[in-house]
């Protein structure tokens, strides 16, 4: 069917309205004169092409060709026509659309045999955001000095990082930070088995960052680390609990559960002793370790500087804007926002393997701090749209080229890894909202504090509930976590010491991770 034909059939009969926070219902309706028209085409192609015996090639008759293809290309009709009435609706009315359409009964629509094709999709699209005022907004710039009890606490912190990993023995008591091999039933509160692992790791996490709270297959269990302290191999152990309200398996969300943990093997990292971690980087001495160490600290403190800035003008949008999200995340959007926490993290120098121990945690957050990361996105996509923001290969490689420096692989090779995981388009996303915030930071009204007054301050707003440390760890967000760190040197000394220093994550896990 040429342009020109197209042009001249009825055009598709379209119905806009509201289906929900962020979601938009299409009615539509495609005339019987463009559907037979695009069977004609499609038949007439065919005809043309196909190979029937007893025929020579575009001579086999139209009746015997609907006999053999009909029910083939009335299906691939159906597909065009509705696929070109969707863009068309979506086009018209300039939705800016979120995912894929959820088209009602799919499977069971079909080209009718006469009279219109009639279909119902609904789709999620971005809500309108309407900014406040950007210019002139108060944010405080904390200065981070590092002080040489950090630079010793951060030795100590690469001492249980590096650590090497051990089994302990039957008789043994666990204890925090320690990570258990084990069996794990869970069960309703009546009794019934919902699910069964078995040889599922188990992280015991310390009071920092999430306070003993931690996840056993996926359900978030508060106490973790002190309720599971003191067990031995061969202890089994039941915890009540709440199952999320997000989980592969649909049985266990939102319901009253019971854990029953078998202990099978306990695993504790023991930390190295300075001099060993000093001839473990390659260094020539303490002291040139402790030089080190606090150059880094220095390169993450401007990090840290930077974040708390954009944090602050990102909660002032927060605050100041109302826009309504989906009240419950479909599939892809909680994949989205689950790669963009990793991205985050990955960002903050966290390793592939510190990551894989907060990913549990990151899918059991609940589904309201999951609404408030949609809102975020949202609102910092307007912003980037209102600046005209736009992001250039030249950025996204380049940070690509830092992010596979931090987990020493070739460039290549981390990009591959995050092309195919989706992590690539999260990047991108990333640093336009990046962009987009310095812009309004570059005319905020700026005034610097010291790190103590910045630190009563945070303490101060925790203590008013508007800063949740559990939530906070689980997307990655935490105050004081630097989002990536500048490489003033190539030497491989210097990398070592800086790939420890840009690690954001909790002592004892980082030490387990990249002990194993």
């Amino acid at each position: 069917m040429s342009d020109e034909t197209q042009q001249q059939l009825p055009e598709p009969s379209i119905e806009l309205s509201d289906a929900g926070p962020a979601r938009k219902k299409l009615q539509i309706e495609i005339p019987p004169e463009r559907i037979n028209a695009k069977l004609e085409d499609s038949f007439k192609n065919l005809q043309g092409e196909a190979q029937i015996p007893g025929f020579r090639k575009g001579r086999a008759p139209r009746r015997l060709l609907e006999k053999r293809f009909g029910s083939d290309v009335r299906r691939e009709v159906f597909n065009q026509v509705v696929g070109e009435a969707y863009s068309e609706a979506v086009e018209q009315n300039e939705l800016r659309v979120l995912g894929e359409p959820d088209i009602k009964d799919f499977e069971n629509l079909a080209l009718p045999d006469d009279g219109p094709l009639n279909f119902e999709a609904e789709v999620e699209v971005a809500p309108e955001v309407e900014l406040p005022e950007l210019e002139g907004i108060k944010v405080y710039k904390p200065t981070f000095e590092p002080s040489d009890d950090q630079v010793e606490a951060e030795i100590n912190r690469y001492c249980q990082m590096y650590g090497r990993m051990t089994d302990l023995e039957e008789g043994d008591e666990s204890q925090p930070e320690d990570y258990l091999t084990a069996d794990v039933e869970i069960r309703s509160a009546d009794g019934e088995v919902l699910e069964e692992r078995n040889d599922a790791n188990v992280y015991l996490p310390g009071e920092t960052p999430n306070n003993y709270k931690g996840v056993v297959t996926g359900v978030v269990v508060e106490d973790l680390g002190k309720t599971l302290a003191g067990k031995k191999i061969g202890d089994t152990e039941e915890i009540s609990t709440k199952g999320p309200q997000r989980h592969e398996n649909e049985q266990l969300v939102e319901r009253d559960l019971v854990l029953a943990i078998t202990i099978k093997q306990i695993r504790r990292v023991q930390a190295l002793s300075v001099d060993e971690l000093v001839e473990m980087v390659g260094m020539e001495n303490a002291d040139e370790l402790r030089d080190q160490v606090k150059q880094s600290l220095e390169d993450r403190a401007q990090s840290q500087q930077h974040e708390a800035m954009t944090e602050q003008v990102t909660e002032h949008l927060m605050d100041k804007i109302d826009i309504e999200v989906p009240e419950k995340m479909s599939s892809q959007q909680a994949q989205q926002i689950m790669q963009r926490q990793a991205m985050q993290m990955m960002q903050q120098g966290m390793s592939q393997e510190q990551l894989g121990e907060q990913i549990e945690m990151l899918q059991a957050s609940s589904e309201e701090e999951a609404r408030r990361h949609l809102k975020q996105m949202f609102i910092l996509d307007a912003v980037a749209r209102d600046r005209d923001v736009d992001v250039t290969e030249e950025e996204v490689n380049s940070q690509v080229a830092q992010l596979a420096a931090q987990q020493g692989k070739r460039p290549e090779q981390q990009r591959q890894e995050m092309q195919e995981s989706g992590q690539l388009e999260q990047l991108a996303m990333r640093l336009r909202e990046q962009k987009a915030v310095d812009q309004v930071i570059e005319k905020a009204e700026v005034e610097e504090i010291s790190a103590e007054d910045w630190q009563k301050m945070q303490e101060a707003k925790a203590g008013e509930g508007e800063g949740d440390a559990g939530a906070e760890a689980s997307s990655g967000g935490s105050k004081n976590t630097s989002k990536k760190t500048k490489k003033k040197s190539k030497s491989s000394k210097k990398a070592k010491t800086e790939k420890a220093s840009e690690s954001g994550g909790d002592e004892g896990e980082a030490g387990g991770s990249d002990a194993e």
